[in-house]
């Protein structure tokens, strides 16, 4: 890690969230009823984009929600956060001009991120079949990276 890297490692990361946008959503309506006690599954896909040249954040979150035995999709949801990072050049990686944050800024908007689908979901489903499809409290931490 250059020093450059370790210095922006140490000071907090100064963010703020500039928007909420819903992105799509789909209902796939069931052939049966769903039962009122129905335990729902919930794939959730997060994805940051890092625009070049400004100080904006977009993490992006894709939920699934799937019957209990997660064969049959009954909706989806796809909504981001905007977040505005005033000093991102200082979290640059000089080499891949990639920023890298600290893990715990990564976790912070990650939750806060989910927590905000969490509404935009119930918002757009209440009064539906997937009225009591309430996305639980996750750990973002507990997220699998992928490249």
């Amino acid at each position: 890690m250059s020093t450059t890297q370790k210095k922006a490692a140490a000071k907090p990361v100064r963010y703020q969230l500039k928007g909420i946008e819903l992105l799509d959503f789909c209902f796939n309506h069931p052939k049966k009823q769903i039962p009122a006690q129905m335990v729902f599954n919930f794939d959730i896909k997060l994805e940051h984009k890092i625009p070049p040249d400004n100080n904006l954040i977009a993490v992006v979150v894709t939920i699934d929600i799937k019957d209990e035995s997660r064969t049959n999709k009954l909706g989806s949801l796809i909504a981001s956060c905007i977040y505005d990072v005033p000093d991102i050049k200082d979290y640059l990686d000089q080499k891949s001009k990639v920023p890298k944050f600290p893990d715990n800024f990564i976790a912070t908007v990650n939750s806060i991120t989910i927590s905000t689908v969490r509404g935009v979901m119930f918002s757009q489903f209440r009064g539906t079949f997937l009225h009591n499809a309430i996305l639980p409290v996750v750990d973002p931490k507990s997220f699998v990276t992928q490249k």
